[in-house]
């Protein structure tokens, strides 16, 4: 995975790649192998280098926070995972709001 995507950039982009595994992966119903099939996470562990729980962390902090409030942070001091992590357990209606998201930053 590139090292210069924000904690923003890189849960939009996870969650992203987890819409369109999914598209794929509902196509094909026929598992090929025995066994239990890895799943989004470690497919994606896997392919990127990044552990299943990270990938997991990112795409919950894209699918947890609006699109509005992550437009707000990115490339702001405020682009940072904790943040993220914070604002998804605000109401997604108070998301934008700045001051909230600034207490948040320090």
């Amino acid at each position: 995975m590139r090292s210069e995507l924000t904690p923003t950039q890189m849960a939009e982009h996870l969650a992203k790649r987890k819409e369109l595994w999914a598209a794929r992966n509902n196509a094909n119903t026929v598992r090929e192998k025995p066994g239990r099939p890895k799943g989004f996470a470690g497919e994606t562990s896997d392919a990127t280098g990044v552990s299943a729980r990270h990938v997991q962390k990112a795409v919950a902090r894209a699918s947890g926070v609006t699109e509005e409030a992550r437009d707000a942070i990115r490339g702001t001091d405020m682009d940072k995972g904790t943040v993220l992590d914070e604002l998804r357990r605000v109401a997604p209606e108070r998301q934008l709001d700045v001051s909230e998201m600034r207490q948040f930053a320090r």
